[in-house]
């Protein structure tokens, strides 16, 4: 039998070292070195957050006793040894269940939205990209419900030649748009992160 093939590069090995779920957390640790949008004592919601590496980069920063929501359609071990990080096993399409949760645990907007989420491929670059767009126009809908104004969401885009379906909502919506591709980013990958404030 033929094992899967399973990169292992320096940003693995470290994940891997520091508790790191996965490599990603480098990513979300870059764009906060280089634009500090992360403060002690946020409410911060996480989309697409499996497994989990942003959530526990995000506990870290805002601090035990504040609250971090981490949505994914997929199940998450919730063994993360912080006891804020609450967990919703849901479609980011679904308002009304992401809606309904958000109300029981008593909050009514965060200060910060993040999102590392991709699509299942299907080995059509156009295909997949455009997946990718219509995933983070679902996120910016449920900015414009639970972000408080004036402040952050951090969209993971894989970006192609429809890109100006996402970036014109965007700056719709949002005061500034800065687009940052992370050194822990793989190379190949055409993955970058938006950085969107809100028009006040």
């Amino acid at each position: 039998m033929t094992r899967p093939y399973i990169i292992q590069d320096p940003y693995f090995k470290k994940a891997k070292e520091l508790w790191y779920r996965a490599r990603s957390a480098f990513k979300l640790l870059e764009i906060q070195d280089k634009y500090k949008i992360l403060q002690p004592r946020m409410k911060v919601l996480d989309v697409g957050a499996a497994p989990g590496s942003f959530l526990q980069v995000i506990a870290k920063i805002v601090g035990s006793s504040w609250m971090v929501v981490g949505i994914d359609i997929q199940k998450i071990d919730p063994n993360f040894g912080f006891p804020n990080i609450h967990l919703l096993q849901e479609s980011v399409f679904e308002y009304d269940a992401i809606r309904a949760y958000i109300k029981t645990l008593g909050v009514e907007q965060f200060d910060c939205i993040t999102s590392d989420i991709a699509t299942s491929t299907t080995g059509i670059t156009g295909v997949d990209q455009y997946k990718s767009i219509e995933l983070n126009l679902a996120i910016l809908d449920v900015a414009r419900e639970f972000l408080r104004p004036g402040w952050t969401v951090i969209l993971k885009v894989f970006v192609g030649e429809d890109i100006l379906d996402l970036i014109h909502p965007i700056k719709a919506q949002y005061k500034k748009l800065s687009r940052m591709k992370p050194k822990s980013c793989r190379d190949r990958s055409f993955e970058e992160y938006f950085i969107c404030q809100w028009k006040m």
